[in-house]
């Protein structure tokens, strides 16, 4: 559930999620160590959608030691993860690119194969924030990791995957967007269907945006008015993240 209230932007309440499901777990160390770990992971994870990217950072660096501790592998490779879209989201690529790396190789050394393709993703989004001369790289990856992404992966992975896709297009200097616009604006389109379901304001955000920079460039005024639109609809529910009148808001 603090993974919903998380993508509404509804922070508070997802932490408050995150402590009742921790308050579950024994205090005796090495007991209820998933409880644990599911509690921690979430926690983190309410903080980076807080854009709390100290607390966050230093939360999912207390669970890699545990998760280590007790020769977790799994959530080894999940934690790490965590830390390199920590560093992705806080715009410090370079350092975000060690645990992308350590990840993958937790999940082929495991057979992780769904969590393998999510690291994969994670380095190409951040190969591609390091600029212009890392797109051929990213698009690799990226190609690479759709298939596992879209069978088996949630909505919030397709629609990441998707946004990635055509970032890689957009970003790559020979691409003309009057050539082949469909191949950008297919994917961002499927990538808004997904992130309105979710209510993902953040991601959709960064589809519409995108989109509208297409119709723009194509000359599309009204297209590139209604993707502007949309993309502030998203923009406002960022800032106001909270609606008492949710039925589940009050649930303790």
């Amino acid at each position: 559930m603090s993974v919903l209230y998380t993508c509404k932007g509804t922070s508070e309440l997802a932490q408050q999620v995150c402590d009742e499901l921790g308050v579950l777990a024994s205090s005796v160390i090495g007991v209820d160590m998933e409880l644990k770990t599911e509690a921690s992971l979430r926690h983190a994870r309410t903080l980076l959608a807080a854009n709390q990217f100290g607390q966050a950072a230093a939360v999912a660096h207390s669970l890699f030691c545990m998760c280590y501790k007790f020769n977790l592998q799994v959530e080894n490779a999940t934690v790490l993860l965590l830390l390199a879209e920590i560093h992705k989201k806080s715009g410090n690529a370079v350092l975000g690119l060690p645990y992308a790396l350590a990840s993958l190789s937790f999940c082929q050394s495991f057979n992780l194969d769904l969590l393998k393709a999510s690291a994969t993703l994670t380095l190409a989004e951040l190969w591609l924030s390091l600029g212009s001369n890392h797109v051929e790289r990213a698009s690799i990856l990226v190609q690479g990791a759709l298939p596992m992404i879209l069978g088996h992966g949630g909505l919030e992975l397709h629609a990441r995957a998707y946004i990635a896709e055509a970032k890689c297009y957009l970003s790559n200097p020979s691409f003309s967007v009057f050539e082949n616009s469909e191949v950008v604006l297919d994917p961002l389109r499927q990538a808004t269907e997904e992130l309105e379901v979710l209510e993902y304001h953040e991601l959709a955000a960064e589809a519409f945006y995108l989109m509208a920079m297409v119709f723009d460039k194509l000359g599309q005024l009204e297209e590139r008015e209604e993707a502007a639109a949309s993309f502030m609809k998203h923009i406002k529910a960022l800032e106001n993240p909270q609606d008492e009148q949710d039925p589940l808001f009050n649930i303790h």
